[in-house]
């Protein structure tokens, strides 16, 4: 009886947001956060209070340090928070966040969660033939909360080979969203970044969600707004942007997921599991 009331609860907190403007609210999340008016410290403050964020990590420890509540939110880290391995065969996390599901590609498909399986190329669209790319590959789906630190990093070094922006509604990526609705990651805007080097082939893919109000990346600036009625296939491979492990690749300006899709050479360690930080 609890697991069927828990599932009721899930599909109402899930469903309800199909009956709602999306863009529009989103839209308003992007004007309210990038205002600046004298209230901005102390609703930083009640965030910080609420969420448990931890400012001693950032390089501006103080709330009114920050002009707008985007600032706050693509806060910096201080350099030394995070120690990027250097070894040359190690893979690095991309972002701050919490495991919600990883393993091997099959079949070009995607674990969204148990019983709800997403193919790659509904995921990222990219017209590049993708047909053997990622067969026997692996993928990890990163969740950042509230909490996290929301700017996205390059899990290996790469050069940026081609990138999808796909519309979609923005149906939130919480935990009750991902139980229940279907093909959740293909549904929601999203970009798609491909990369290559020597040794691999990569994806990182940021997906949009409720009040994202904008994804930023390195060598475009902010990409959405505005939300795109079909997808935008860019091809960078006669231009030259390469970014080292670890190093920042883009961010959202408000809580979302990351998927990150590797070919075949890399493995995932065993001692990963879903929930981890």
């Amino acid at each position: 009886m609890k697991h069927l009331m828990n599932n009721i609860i899930e599909f109402i907190k899930a469903y309800w947001l199909f009956f709602i403007p999306h863009y529009i609210f989103s839209r308003i999340t992007y004007i309210i956060t990038r205002t600046q008016n004298p209230f901005v410290p102390s609703l930083i403050k009640l965030y910080i209070s609420f969420f448990k964020v931890n400012m001693k990590e950032c390089v501006s420890e103080s709330p009114n340090d920050y002009k707008t509540f985007c600032d706050f939110f693509t806060r910096k880290l201080k350099p030394d928070i995070h120690k990027i391995d250097k070894a040359k065969k190690s893979i690095v996390s991309t972002c701050d966040g919490t495991i919600t599901q990883y393993g091997n590609i099959n079949n070009n498909t995607i674990l969204q969660v148990k019983g709800k399986k997403i193919s790659i190329h509904d995921l990222i669209q990219d017209n590049t033939k993708l047909d053997d790319t990622f067969i026997d590959g692996s993928f990890m789906t990163i969740y950042l909360s509230p909490r996290d630190y929301h700017r996205v990093h390059m899990p290996y070094h790469g050069k940026l080979v081609s990138t999808s922006h796909i519309p979609g509604r923005l149906f939130s990526v919480a935990k009750h969203a991902v139980n229940q609705i279907n093909n959740l990651y293909a549904r929601n805007e999203r970009l798609s970044c491909m990369f290559k080097n020597d040794n691999l082939v990569f994806v990182v893919i940021f997906v949009a969600a409720i009040n994202v109000s904008s994804i930023e990346v390195r060598w475009k600036g902010e990409v959405s707004p505005p939300y795109p009625k079909k997808t935008i296939t860019t091809n960078y491979n006669k231009k030259k942007v390469i970014l080292d492990k670890g190093e920042e690749l883009g961010m959202f300006k408000s809580g979302s997921t990351v998927i990150i899709l590797f070919d075949k050479k890399v493995k995932l360690l065993t001692s990963l599991k879903k929930g981890q930080k």
